[in-house]
């Protein structure tokens, strides 16, 4: 979620929380092994969860303020047949039933669940937080999620909420990371994601985001989606990988110094273009392609 709090009202407004990407295991374990991420570009952190939804899995966060890019590696299971997702989150208590009077209002098909989570010392999975799935065709390879963490959740983290109620990212990701941002790391959060999708794909989630707010100011082959704080563009292609691209990235102003490497790269699939401007890009190609050098 941005700084800024979205109101419930007609309209609540998901703003992105973080961006799946499934990396093959040398580009994983690349990133997993990369010392520049953990001490001078982003929070760490390693995840290992039992849902509800989703079974057992272990993923690799890195986060920035309010947003992350979680990083899947492939093969583990239940990555088989995804290649990447997009997941937006609410601030504000209440903001899911009315997120899904909004879709079924415009013929949005989803899936909603309330997902629990195994928490140590707990006998019952718990609470996690309300999902909201939205239909992107059978077979997807991927995925379009608008949640509302559970305040009880939220709280057991040691997060505190606003006195308003609202459930800022930001406070989140702190408490699960246990340390604050604090403007030490270079990332500051995600702006703009792109992907490869065909025709059907494109115009699902375009309808979704629409109907929480998001404006469609693109060509058909080329569309753009603007919400609060992103920019997603989705180029449609009917023979392509369908997949996340990119991801641009701000940079906290000022920390970027004449030992910043200007190109991470990670494997031979995924590679970090760090900007003179303090933005950033991290490209994404599928297995088996190769990432081209930064022009």
């Amino acid at each position: 979620m941005a700084n800024e709090s979205a109101a419930v009202g007609p309209r609540p407004t998901p703003r992105i929380d973080h961006v799946m990407i499934l990396l093959d295991a040398v580009a994983y374990d690349d990133v997993a092994a990369s010392g520049f991420l953990g001490d001078r570009f982003a929070r760490i952190k390693r995840k290992e969860a039992d849902s509800s939804i989703a079974g057992s899995y272990a993923t690799l966060g890195v986060a920035g303020d309010n947003s992350l890019v979680e990083l899947f590696r492939a093969g583990a299971p239940g990555t088989a047949a995804m290649t990447g997702g997009l997941v937006f989150s609410f601030e504000e208590p209440g903001s899911h039933p009315v997120a899904r009077s909004l879709l079924d209002a415009d013929g949005v098909a989803y899936h909603a669940d309330l997902v629990r989570r195994t928490v140590e010392g707990m006998a019952e999975q718990q609470p996690w937080y309300h999902l909201i799935s939205v239909d992107l065709g059978r077979p997807s390879p991927l995925l379009l999620f608008l949640n509302e963490v559970t305040p009880e959740y939220f709280e057991s983290l040691g997060a505190a909420r606003e006195p308003g109620g609202a459930m800022r990212r930001a406070d989140y990701l702190d408490a699960v990371l246990g340390e604050p941002a604090n403007g030490k790391k270079l990332l500051r959060d995600i702006t703009g994601v792109s992907l490869t999708v065909r025709t059907d794909r494109a115009n699902r989630i375009a309808a979704a985001l629409a109907a929480v707010g998001y404006t469609d100011t693109g060509h058909p082959a080329a569309r753009e989606l603007r919400g609060p704080g992103l920019d997603l563009r989705l180029t449609v292609d009917e023979s392509a990988d369908e997949r996340v691209t990119e991801i641009r990235i701000d940079l906290v102003p000022g920390l970027r110094g004449p030992d910043t490497p200007a190109e991470l790269r990670f494997g031979r699939t995924s590679r970090l273009v760090i900007e003179p401007d303090d933005t950033a890009r991290w490209i994404f190609a599928p297995a088996g392609q190769h990432t081209r050098s930064a022009g």
